[in-house]
């Protein structure tokens, strides 16, 4: 199962703030739909990579960089683009792996 990595609210922003495209993977341990989803985030993951840079972050560890973004739900993936957040799926729902890849095409559309 996918393992997520843990970073700090400076790592996160430092990360989103590079030129270019970012999504991050927002999550946590005792997420229940959190614990769905991880299954299928590295297949995911290895997709997004094709056009984005990824990071993880645990909503808790990371509550207040979160917090500025207004992202409250989990899991979510989060897609930024030179700094700015484009668009986000997941608001505590659970998501299926096509809805998150659909998403993800739709937004680069």
């Amino acid at each position: 199962m996918y393992q997520s990595q843990a970073h700090s609210n400076d790592e996160l922003q430092q990360f989103i703030n590079r030129p270019g495209r970012h999504l991050v993977f927002l999550s946590a341990d005792w997420c229940g739909d959190c614990k769905v989803i991880k299954p299928f985030v590295q297949g995911i993951r290895d997709k997004v990579e094709e056009s984005a840079d990824w990071m993880d972050a645990d909503r808790d560890e990371n509550l207040d960089w979160a917090s500025q973004f207004g992202l409250k739900g989990i899991p979510s993936f989060v897609l930024f683009e030179n700094g700015q957040k484009i668009n986000q799926i997941g608001h505590g729902e659970r998501l299926t792996p096509k809805q998150i890849e659909d998403w993800y095409q739709q937004t680069l559309a």
